[in-house]
């Protein structure tokens, strides 16, 4: 908050490594020799969650292991559903995640929950990155496509749309690269797996669908 105040730009895969480095036990990592410098990755991760666990991880994690800066499109507002102080804990939380952005340069999108975001906001959010990768063709963007907690194991659901976004945004050139986060005894592991590109073959059948598929399939795997 006060960095935003300041109007200062902050790297977060530095800040990243010095959390990594004091955690224990320590983040283990693997997988991480199939990705090479220089960018030019859409990262897709699972929306690992459970109580107790701070879903900020998962940025951290994969920021401080991977060699260049991520850029994550993260949710600008957390709804607090069904709890009776979301009309204080709502704008609240909505300050500190844009001060996220502002610092980390992260690039916001609305909520994916059901009601809670209309189909203008959530185009508005697509294109911001597309124009990000535009400027910065060799840019890692990270995205955790399942849009929110998955309270079970293995992965939820991807929403309709995202599909075809990575997609759009692999035939602009961006490699996709698989993670999965899990926990064993305590701690937090991340597997990659290695970058692909989406080969539809059925071109007639629905695109986002197929590569809904795919993408959750080669998350899915490293979950195992």
């Amino acid at each position: 908050l006060f960095n935003r105040l300041m109007g200062r730009h902050l790297s977060f895969g530095t800040l990243a490594r010095r959390l990594n480095n004091r955690v224990s036990p320590p983040v283990v990592s693997r997988g991480t020799e199939d990705i090479t410098g220089g960018g030019g990755y859409v990262v897709t991760v699972n929306h690992y969650a459970r109580e107790g666990f701070s879903t900020a991880w998962i940025a951290i994690a994969l920021s401080a292991v991977i060699p260049s800066e991520v850029t994550w499109v993260m949710t600008d507002e957390w709804v607090f559903r069904d709890h009776p102080l979301a009309f204080v804990l709502r704008p609240m939380m909505r300050f500190v995640l844009r001060s996220l952005h502002k610092v980390f340069g992260f690039l916001p999108t609305p909520s994916m929950e059901p009601g809670y975001s209309g189909v203008d906001q959530r185009a508005a959010a697509v294109r911001r990155v597309i124009d990000h990768v535009r400027h910065h063709p060799q840019a890692v963007i990270g995205i955790a496509p399942e849009g929110r907690d998955t309270l079970q194991p293995g992965m939820g659901e991807l929403p309709a749309g995202v599909g075809k976004f990575i997609l759009y945004l692999n035939r602009m050139g961006l490699r996709i690269l698989p993670a999965g986060i899990t926990e064993d005894r305590g701690q937090l592991s991340v597997r990659f797996g290695e970058p692909y590109d989406l080969a539809l073959v059925d071109t007639e059948s629905d695109l986002d669908e197929q590569a809904r598929a795919i993408i959750q399939e080669r998350i899915s795997r490293l979950l195992k």
